[in-house]
């Protein structure tokens, strides 16, 4: 997708949910007829590969919540399977890819090692910020604090919030590798604003909605 595009539409979108790896990662893939984007790409794909290919899926699009090792290690096998599926990742998060993944290699220290092949990022357009005026498609809400790229994909239409690992169930992101818990906490305030019935779809663990962490969430 080049600088300026506007992401797919969905109207009425389908969304199957993955729990991936030993981190226990979401991917979620949101799909209508035979195209869909990917939220997240986790370690390891072939089970969501399986569901495209099954489903006859044509993934135009990988959206990264953020650059964090658990969301990204799926790469290399997404675009093996899928060659032309474009990426997009917060510039903010550059670092985590930049230098051959350094900053990435030197996080995982100890953690499990993971080759990454050489993958082509994009800067999400300038055109998708305003996530109010897209009704009916995709919006990106920046949400920094986890990481500095953090962000939260958004459906006005469908009143579905995919937060990452900025906010979970009963549950908020850590801040310690990277992170600002000031910033995360204004990003929270932020997404919080949204209807109370919208649906968050976060980056581990259960679904919840704006209106149950507005109230319960012990964090908040």
């Amino acid at each position: 997708m080049t600088k300026g595009a506007e992401m797919p539409p969905f109207l009425t979108m389908r969304i199957q949910p993955f729990s991936i790896g030993r981190y226990s990662t979401a991917c979620y893939i949101a799909y209508e007829g035979n195209r869909c984007t990917i939220i997240d790409a986790p370690y390891p794909m072939t089970t969501a590969i399986a569901f495209l290919r099954k489903e006859n899926l044509n993934p135009e699009d990988v959206i990264l919540t953020h650059g964090h090792f658990d969301h990204i290690f799926g790469l290399g096998e997404l675009k093996a399977a899928f060659p032309d599926i474009r990426i997009f990742l917060d510039e903010e998060d550059f670092p985590f890819i930049d230098d051959d993944f350094r900053k990435t290699k030197d996080m995982l220290r100890l953690f499990d090692p993971c080759f990454l092949r050489e993958i082509p990022f994009s800067t999400f357009p300038d055109d998708i910020q305003p996530f109010e005026e897209y009704e009916g498609q995709f919006g990106i809400i920046k949400t920094p604090g986890h990481t500095m790229g953090s962000v939260s994909v958004y459906s006005k239409k469908e009143r579905i919030l995919f937060s990452g690992d900025t906010l979970f169930a009963q549950g908020i992101g850590r801040t310690d590798l990277g992170g600002n818990h000031s910033m995360l906490m204004d990003s929270i305030h932020n997404i919080l604003k949204l209807d109370d019935d919208t649906i968050v779809l976060p980056g581990h663990g259960p679904g919840t909605t704006i209106k149950a962490e507005k109230e319960s969430n012990p964090f908040l």
